[in-house]
Formats: C-alpha cells, structure tokens, sequence
C-alpha cells in the first residue's frame, strides 16, 4: 500500500459546497485496506468531489501531465483538499489523476501532434534537417502507445493509453474510467488493473460501473448519508442493473406508459 489513511477536519462553516455533501457529517476517518478503493453512489453523492481533493491535497499530476495546483477548475477541490491529511506508508509522485473529459483532450491533443507533424514532414525535402523534430515526435508517441492512436477507436485509445501508462509502484486516481468502454473492453481494463497492482500499484477509483466494481477484494464505498463499507450485492448500481437485465421489458413498459 502506498496511501494508507485519509483524514477529514470540516471546517467551522460548511454550509456551502464542497462542505455540504451529507456524508461530511459523520466523515472523519479513513483507512484504505486494498490496493482497489472502489468509491460508489448516486450522481451527485460526492464521489468526484472527494477523488478530486484527495488528488488536489498531493498535486497529483493529470494524465496530460499537467498540475492541479493552478488550474482554476479544481477551486473548490483545493478548498476541499486543505481539509484533508493524507497518510502514506511510501509517497510517490508516480502515478495520475484521470477524469474521462481529460481523457477526450488528451486524445485530441495527441492525435493534433501527429497530425500536425505529419502535415510538416509532407511540406519539407526528405533529406531536410528540419524533419527531424517532427520524425522525433512520432517516434515517441510510437514507441509510448505501440500503436497509431489516430487509428483506433475511442475505447481501443483508451485502452492503449492505460497500457502504456501504468507503472509499478504507483498511485491512480480514476473517475469513471469505465466512460468510453464497452463491458468487454471494461473487463480488459480490469486485468490491466490488475497487472499494476500485481507490481505495487494502488487505485482509487468513482465508477458507476458493476464491472469494475467486480474486482476481487476491492475495498467497497458507499457515499450517501454517510461514507462506510459495502458488499458487492448491496450497492444500488449492481441490484437495479441486475434487476433491469432480468426483465428489462417491464422497466421500459412502467417507463414510456408512465
């Protein structure tokens, strides 16, 4: 493990979020027992909200590779963060904070790289030394991702980022990562999961996925009213999903009758 315990101190007035989520009432100690912290609730329960202080609290490095320190976004996670003390049995640096809309930039700005100096190098003589900043930048994103992301499909990027990227030893920050997948490709996202924990790596992760949540001996958490341990077959997402699977033809009858 490397992030053992979160603590929370409110502050003396919180009436106003990020210090009016109903589980702050009673929130004031976390221990995380797993290298698989899977953070459950409704929309709106806060689990983005907690995700983004706890990396706002370290700086944790955005996927881009940017920081959160100065980023205006994360305003009230910062407020949030300063209520925080983290406790690590080893701190790292290694590792990244990832949200599905930075995923989509990402990809973008990436896929502009290669496009632009693919555009640069049709535009200069082959044996010009100007190619070679151009010729590099390809060659780095080739040997990064062993794939031509501009290629691939939302989800098959998606997935060949986390390849590329996860490191032994290392702290991931993920909010909904399950977003570009489909359930299949969820699955292949788990056993990359795995591998990194297998090498030392530790996750903290706000899905809304059953899949993900699947993963053996994740420490499962529920954020409502309050913030506490749940099983697998008690957490709404899995019941209502399974329940909808069942016999989804009464969940759409009730829905479009009503």
């Amino acid at each position: 493990m490397l992030l053992n315990r979160i603590q929370y101190t409110p502050p003396k007035s919180k009436t106003a979020y990020p210090f009016n989520l109903p589980w702050q009432a009673s929130f004031r100690d976390l221990t995380l027992s797993q290298p698989v912290t899977i953070l459950t609730g409704d929309n709106g329960s806060g689990k983005s909200t907690l995700l983004n202080a706890i990396a706002a609290n370290y700086n944790a490095i955005l996927m881009s590779g940017a920081s959160l320190d100065e980023d205006p976004e994360y305003q009230n996670s910062r407020a949030l963060a300063r209520c925080l003390k983290l406790t690590w049995q080893y701190r790292t640096k290694a590792g990244f904070f990832f949200r599905a809309d930075d995923f989509i930039s990402f990809i973008r700005a990436t896929r502009g790289r290669i496009k632009y100096a693919q555009t640069q190098l049709e535009q200069l003589a082959p044996d010009s030394l100007e190619r070679l900043p151009y010729l590099n930048t390809l060659s780095a994103i080739h040997h990064l991702y062993q794939v031509d992301l501009d290629k691939l499909s939302h989800g098959q990027a998606f997935l060949a980022l986390f390849r590329a990227r996860l490191r032994p030893n290392a702290l991931y920050l993920l909010d909904e990562p399950e977003s570009p997948l489909t359930p299949e490709n969820q699955l292949s996202l788990l056993a990359l999961l795995h591998d990194a924990v297998e090498n030392g790596s530790q996750f903290i992760i706000s899905t809304h996925s059953p899949i993900l949540m699947a993963y053996p001996n994740a420490q499962l958490l529920a954020l409502g009213d309050t913030l506490a341990p749940t099983q697998y077959d008690q957490i709404e997402h899995v019941a209502f999903l399974r329940h909808f699977l069942d016999d989804p033809q009464r969940f759409i009858y009730h829905l479009l009758n009503d």
